[in-house]
């Protein structure tokens, strides 16, 4: 079984949502001109490439070299596997999808997106599904952002739902935030009161479904990669995802905190056997062309979200490829 790893992270210098490992810097986007790759980097995003092949392609592009994504249009609720559910709203590099697992007991979620959407998204699509929003009795925050749990403290109070969070990032969310550009920053969601920890390897079960928490720190401290079975008919499948957000942006050492992560949850993943990829921002991964599969899908047809083995493996170790190039950005 994988070690169980314990993190001390400096929690102040980890408040950026996600990284820009990327040619183009913010200043290029303003006429400045961009500083070349050095040989190093670009021997890491050829790695990647050949890696990635045409089928991660996308994701390669947009970890490796030009991380741009336009909030995609809400495709609306939709039933993925027998037992797991998406309300993804208008997802982005800043909103989160909310994923759903009705299970023998009530509702479980994988993050609550923000505070100002749950009664205008995530509520309305929950009923969308046929659930009601008052059997809601656990969520998992993946990561210590803000569209990831800033829904939970409403469902905390209206319907009592148990919150899990790794430590670190119980701790994180009560850290101050930099001040927005030109001063005019929405007020804070309220944070939701302390509630369940996560622990490594401790699965969070309700009724007949457990998910399995990994610790991957680097994007936050406390950041969750997350592993747990769905049903596809008669077929069993493992779901794994990468709940610590994009490749971690400041120091090299942080970059490498977030690569010593990746790798370490590429052994849960082995262990555990993942077959199914998704993340809870899916503007790299094809997740939009993989709906549409779906919802044309005849029986007996392939299921979209299933990649197998080998090519979750190939998925993690793009991203991790694409973190080095990153690091060695850093560093330059």
């Amino acid at each position: 079984m994988p070690r169980k790893l314990y993190w001390v992270v400096p929690a102040l210098t980890i408040c950026v949502l996600f990284a820009r490992p990327v040619r183009a810097q913010e200043g290029q986007q303003q006429g400045a001109a961009a500083k070349p790759d050095s040989p190093e980097v670009l021997a890491h995003i050829d790695k990647a490439k050949k890696i990635a092949g045409t089928y991660w392609a996308t994701a390669e592009h947009f970890l490796c070299e030009a991380p741009r994504a336009n909030p995609a249009t809400d495709p609306g609720p939709v039933k993925l596997f027998d037992n797991l559910w998406a309300v993804p709203g208008q997802y982005s590099v800043g909103n989160a999808v909310t994923y759903v697992l009705p299970t023998s007991a009530g509702i479980m979620l994988i993050d609550s997106g923000h505070a100002k959407d749950v009664e205008s998204v995530l509520l309305p699509g929950l009923k969308t599904l046929g659930l009601d929003p008052g059997n809601i009795k656990v969520v998992i925050a993946a990561h210590g952002h803000e569209d990831h749990y800033g829904g939970s403290a409403y469902l905390q109070e209206h319907y009592g739902a148990h919150i899990y969070m790794a430590a670190a990032d119980w701790d994180f969310i009560k850290l101050p935030r930099p001040p927005a550009p030109g001063g005019n920053a929405a007020p804070p969601a309220p944070l939701p009161k302390r509630d369940m920890v996560a622990f490594e390897g401790v699965p969070i079960t309700l009724g007949d479904e457990s998910v399995t928490p990994v610790f991957i720190p680097g994007h936050t401290p406390g950041s969750l990669g997350l592993i747990f079975p769905v049903k596809d008919g008669g077929k069993m499948h493992v779901v794994g995802m990468v709940g610590g957000g994009f490749i971690a942006q400041g120091a090299a050492s942080q970059v490498s905190e977030f690569i010593d992560s990746l790798e370490h949850f590429e052994l849960w993943t082995k262990m555990m056997k993942v077959d199914v990829e998704i993340q809870n921002h899916p503007v790299f991964d094809g997740f939009a062309d993989k709906l549409t599969a779906l919802r044309a899908r005849k029986p007996g047809e392939p299921h979209p979200f299933v990649v197998g083995e080998a090519n979750y493996t190939k998925f993690l170790d793009l991203m991790t490829e694409c973190a080095r190039a990153t690091m060695y950005r850093q560093k330059e």
